[in-house]
């Protein structure tokens, strides 16, 4: 995950036509999957379903909803007053994280980070670790003048790895009662999922070939 993208977000909106359209499907998740009975859904949220609910039984009634504002999970899934919580994308170009930079930076020091310097003059790219100079270099310009900061980023933001995948894409810290158990990507009659499980473990021994900040 390139980071730079934190610092455009101190405050952010999500507006227009893209968020209508994955709350709209996240509805249509939630319609077709509410109330019924297990045996009245289409074969893919069967499968899905049955992976989150190994026991569950033909005539088992399922409950769908909306979650917290501020969750990871999009909806809920309760199956016998167990709940389950997914993560829903549609399209392309999703963002799956954003938070202010202070609050990014208190949470690392929290890991013993100990390069916040080094982190906010990469993510401001302006000579400064406020966001305070007067002309931001490109990307490609920072990579080149300042290597040595990135490889000892990526060094020490490795050894918080898995932390930080749960972070951007599990759980907030905020104590909801539910995170994500399941990924999925696509509409309610056309779409892949995956397991928390499978995303973190590929996610964590996959390594990065980048010249930018992990």
């Amino acid at each position: 995950m390139n980071l730079k993208g934190f610092r455009v977000f101190a405050k952010y909106n999500i507006i227009g036509d893209k968020m209508n359209k994955g709350y709209k499907n996240e509805i249509d998740f939630i319609n077709h999957i509410n109330n019924k009975e297990y045996r009245q859904l289409n074969i893919l949220v069967q499968d899905m379903i049955k992976t989150l609910f190994p026991t569950i039984k033909t005539h088992d009634v399922i409950r769908a909803y909306k979650y917290g504002k501020f969750a990871k999970a999009d909806i809920i899934i309760n199956v016998n007053d167990i709940s389950k919580g997914i993560s829903i994308k549609c399209g392309s170009k999703n963002s799956v994280h954003l938070e202010p930079i202070e609050k990014f930076i208190n949470y690392l020091q929290t890991k013993n980070f100990n390069e916040a310097d080094k982190l906010l003059r990469y993510l401001y790219s302006d000579g400064t670790n406020n966001n305070t100079g007067n002309k931001r270099e490109s990307s490609e310009q920072y990579k080149i003048k300042n290597c040595e900061d990135i490889k000892i980023l990526n060094a020490e933001l490795e050894k918080i790895k898995k932390d930080l995948i749960i972070r951007f894409l599990i759980k907030t810290d905020i104590d909801y009662k539910v995170n994500v158990d399941l990924f999925v990507i696509g509409s309610v009659n056309d779409f892949i999922w995956t397991t928390k499980e499978e995303v973190i473990s590929y996610l964590y021994k996959n390594n990065l070939d980048s010249n930018s900040v992990h």
